[in-house]
């Protein structure tokens, strides 16, 4: 049995490598055939790739850029996703919110707090296109404007006093925060000749007073290193902070925050000794960030001129007619042709465009340079070992011996990406197949439209006209020092050589080795961590504030909502109690801020005792109309009118906020505790109802799973890589090998994100995708090369160093030029690019010029033998006579 099973084994094998092999001369037949019809016909084929973009293009008519983070980073059956959309239909989240914090040795001197007042009323004095403060701030009856910004109360029994007090609410009492509110408003105006020990002592009783629930009217929420003496008096305090509420849905409220920054930090004021300032505003993180982008995509658009200008010194000569700037060009322009259509085709499908999206470009341009070196290194090789006359011939020979590697590294590239598709983040899903789009038109426009401008050229270079302005020079002649190849000469003269002696092999071994399992253990101690501010500028106002908030003001953590629907109040007015407890004796939130609207109304009601739920909603009425105390809390409740009479109340919000977490371990659990809390309470109508949101929820969320998706898209991605490459390599021992020099990069770059100080986050995580489609490139080259040689492995080695090591190291290094400016900056977001993208790009040559040369003249497969049934002829013109050939070619069928 065993015998015959081996037999069968082995027949399974050899059939499996004749089909592999027959699949590599017909390849490289069709390939041969289709540059004699570029070399041909050179016009038709640019027509062709015209044409394909002119059916592309115009899907950018359909262009559809997506902001919402809800809808770019949740998933489509996510809890998050689901409780925004409830939010958003059932509750009107309308506040804005604008901060300062004011640090000083004793901000409760009277110098202090009459800067205080001076700050508060430069604030309160903005004015922008006619809208004042009071336009713009989030009043106690903001929820009842109509679009007018005027509160109808319809038919009420109200008086028209009471009425005149409302419309004072409505039109002059803002939400706002701020120690000030201690001493009434004509208190404020002179501090200076404030008796300090008066002061003292109004601060004191304000923190004194146990009757105070209201989180608006509270101040010990506003001061921090509050001093006592041993009478328990206040003596001083280290820091305060004001808080001011903007209405979200008002037009003017962004350009408010732009003159509220200018107005508290960058006004020319004089402060008391000690005194500084800190502000910041909802749209600042966002601002800043778009700074950091825009600043930082200047410098990656400068690496463009670089790898312009390294394409020109490399694919040319430095004489007048052998330099080649326009097809420089033209290779580069390539990449925008190939994002032309990828987008529009992308656009036709309805997919949009995301904030990672403009990194595009830059992965294409890497990869698209690479295959350009590829094909100009094989043109020069076929120039240089046979040189035929004929330019038909060198076209079609070098595409021949180009358009198998090029066709592997693009078609893993393709899949790769084509497997990040099946992501549940819509950005992910989005951007891969942008990114599977626009590798495959690259693959069609380098060949179509570059190799047709390369015919084009070659003919230039055929009838001696200079590179600049195809001006004839007959008596031409090139230098000497422009006809050496010194990438060449290094690679096959010394690097070649060099690697293939017994004593370098065991040390590109065991280095290689160590690098591996020194990045092994390196992955076991990298940490999922984020933190928004990362991406920020560390000196930026956004970022001194959040260190301040961090130092005085610990437990002023993310805020966030509890919105409850169809819930009966008078009925489940223990629940909501006990609901209550339960969320201040939760670790990851700040008690103080557990303000709800129902537990104060309890304690006002004393003993009034409702009846019944009409009593109930009429004391509610009064509450909240005609106390200062009730007015506060309107914002937190949604009715189905005006609260006067007959009304129902639809949604109403507890409002939470989070002591400071910077784990997105923490993070994960913080909101799991808040879920569980809402799912252990049982009302009388069911939990169904209730939503729990932030937006920062929708960022601690995304964190958790981009970690679960780059672990699944990264095992498919190599599952994918290694059968395309399998396939497509048609070497089942050199396609192994490929494949571990892929796995190696990999494992590598993830190793050395816990040395580079980088954790795994959204940001990272993406580039390290990206990372994994470039890691093929380096690789892949050489593998092909090396099982189209003759000759012995360590001959083979060397000759496959010789031709195709030049095209891999530019491909790497232009590659590297691409991101090199960035090395400079001190934003997050380009140093990990920066970082991730050297990483990859040394750790791929390394394994792709040094260990994958040494691996396979050690264990790499024998020399491919052309059996004489085969359906193929092959001439000596067809093959390299020494030992340095460069492929076995193919010309046509006999």
């Amino acid at each position: 049995m065993e015998p015959g099973r081996s037999g069968r084994s082995k027949s399974f094998w050899e059939r499996c490598k004749a089909f592999l092999r027959k699949i590599h001369f017909n390849t490289d037949k069709i390939f041969y055939r289709i540059g004699v019809s570029i070399a041909t016909r050179p016009w038709l084929w640019l027509i062709i790739s015209f044409c394909i973009s002119a059916v592309c293009g115009p899907g950018f008519l359909f262009w559809a850029e997506e902001v919402d983070d809800v809808e770019l980073f949740m998933p489509l059956d996510s809890i998050v996703r689901a409780d925004a959309a409830w939010v958003k239909e059932h509750f009107r989240d309308d506040l804005r919110y604008e901060s300062i914090i004011v640090t000083a040795p004793n901000v409760l001197d009277s110098e202090v707090l009459q800067a205080l007042y001076e700050i508060e009323e430069s604030v309160k004095s903005i004015v922008v296109d006619n809208d004042t403060w009071n336009d713009v701030c989030a009043g106690y009856l903001t929820w009842f404007e109509d679009e007018e910004g005027t509160v109808d109360l319809g038919e009420t029994e109200f008086t028209a006093e009471i009425m005149a007090n409302l419309n004072t609410s409505i039109k002059h009492d803002c939400l706002y925060q701020s120690l000030l509110k201690v001493w009434r408003p004509e208190e404020r105006t002179n501090f200076q000749n404030a008796n300090r020990d008066s002061i003292l002592a109004d601060v004191t009783a304000a923190l004194s007073d146990q009757n105070n629930n209201n989180m608006l009217l509270d101040i010990s929420l506003l001061l921090s290193g509050v001093e006592y003496d041993a009478r328990g008096y206040v003596v001083g305090a280290k820091a305060t902070i004001l808080n001011f509420l903007l209405k979200k849905s008002h037009p003017r409220s962004p350009d408010w925050e732009l003159e509220f920054i200018k107005k508290v930090l960058y006004s020319n004021r004089t402060l008391p000794d000690g005194m500084a300032i800190y502000a910041v505003a909802t749209r600042s993180f966002t601002d800043f960030l778009h700074q950091v982008l825009n600043s930082n995509m200047t410098v990656l658009f400068c690496g463009l001129s670089l790898i312009v200008i390294y394409i020109i010194l490399m694919i040319g000569r430095c004489n007048i007619v052998q330099q080649r700037i326009y097809l420089s060009i033209v290779g580069v322009s390539v990449i925008g042709q190939a994002i032309l259509s990828a987008y529009g085709i992308c656009y036709y499908m309805g997919y949009f465009y995301g904030p990672i999206h403009p990194i595009l470009p830059f992965l294409l341009l890497g990869i698209g340079v690479d295959d350009m070196f590829v094909i100009m290194q094989s043109l020069e090789n076929i120039s240089k070992v046979e040189k035929p006359s004929d330019l038909t011939e060198r076209i079609a020979r070098a595409l021949q011996q180009s358009g198998m590697s090029i066709t592997v590294t693009s078609v893993t590239n393709i899949v790769a990406f084509a497997i990040g598709v099946t992501t549940v983040m819509p950005f992910l899903e989005s951007f891969c197949m942008f990114a599977t789009m626009g590798i495959l038109f690259l693959y069609i426009f380098e060949i179509t439209f570059f190799v047709s401008c390369l015919v084009y050229d070659e003919k230039r270079l055929q009838l001696q006209r200079d590179g600049c302005c195809c001006r004839p020079t007959s008596e031409w002649k090139p230098n000497g020092c422009s006809q050496k190849n010194i990438q060449q000469t290094i690679f096959e003269k010394f690097l070649g050589p060099f690697v293939t002696k017994t004593p370098v092999k065991i040390a590109i071994l065991a280095l290689t080795t160590f690098i591996l399992g020194s990045n092994v253990w390196g992955i076991c101690q990298l940490e999922q961590n984020f933190d928004p501010t990362w991406y920020l500028n560390q000196d930026s106002y956004p970022i001194l504030y959040n260190n301040k908030l961090k130092e005085y003001f610990p437990k002023y953590g993310k805020r966030a909502g509890i919105y409850l629907g169809d819930v009966d109040y008078y009925r489940d007015h223990q629940a909501l109690v006990n609901f209550t407890e339960a969320l201040k004796a939760n670790p990851y939130v700040n008690n103080q801020t557990v303000d709800c609207w129902f537990i104060a109304f309890d304690k006002w009601l004393q003993a009034r005792n409702p009846e019944d739920n009409d009593e109930y909603h009429s004391y509610l009425t009064e509450y909240l109309l005609l106390t200062k105390e009730g007015q506060a809390y309107i914002k937190d409740i949604k009715f189905s009118r005006i609260p006067i009479n007959e009304y129902n109340i639809t949604t109403s919000q507890i409002q939470i906020q989070h002591v400071l977490i910077n784990t997105t371990s923490d993070q994960i659990r913080a909101m799991e505790l808040i879920r569980e809390t809402v799912e252990s309470i049982n009302f009388s109508t069911g939990n169904e109802h209730v939503a729990v949101f932030s937006p920062d929820y929708v960022s601690w969320t995304a964190n958790k799973i981009i970690g679960e998706e780059l672990i699944r898209n990264l095992g498919l991605e190599i599952l994918a890589v290694g059968l395309v490459t399998i396939i497509l390599l048609q070497d089942l021992e050199a396609s192994f090998w490929v494949i571990c020099c892929v796995l190696f990069t990999l494992v590598d770059l993830l190793g050395s994100m816990y040395y580079l100080g980088l954790t795994i986050e959204i940001s990272s995580s993406i580039m390290v995708l990206l990372c994994a489609g470039l890691a093929v490139d380096y690789a892949a080259h050489i593998g092909i090369e090396f099982t189209r040689m003759k000759g012995t492995k360590n001959e083979r080695a060397v000759a496959t160093l010789s031709v195709m090591g030049p095209a891999v190291f530019n491909g790497g290094l232009s590659t590297f030029l691409a991101f090199v400016l960035l090395g400079a900056s001190e934003a997050y977001l380009f140093s990990t690019f920066f970082k991730l993208f050297t990483c990859v790009v040394v750790f791929g040559l390394f394994h792709g010029l040094f260990f994958l040369p040494v691996i396979l003249s050690l264990f790499g497969p024998n020399e491919l033998k052309i059996e004489k049934d085969a359906e193929i002829v092959t001439t000596p013109q067809q093959i390299s006579m020494n030992n340095k050939s460069q492929s076995i070619d193919v010309e046509q069928q006999d």
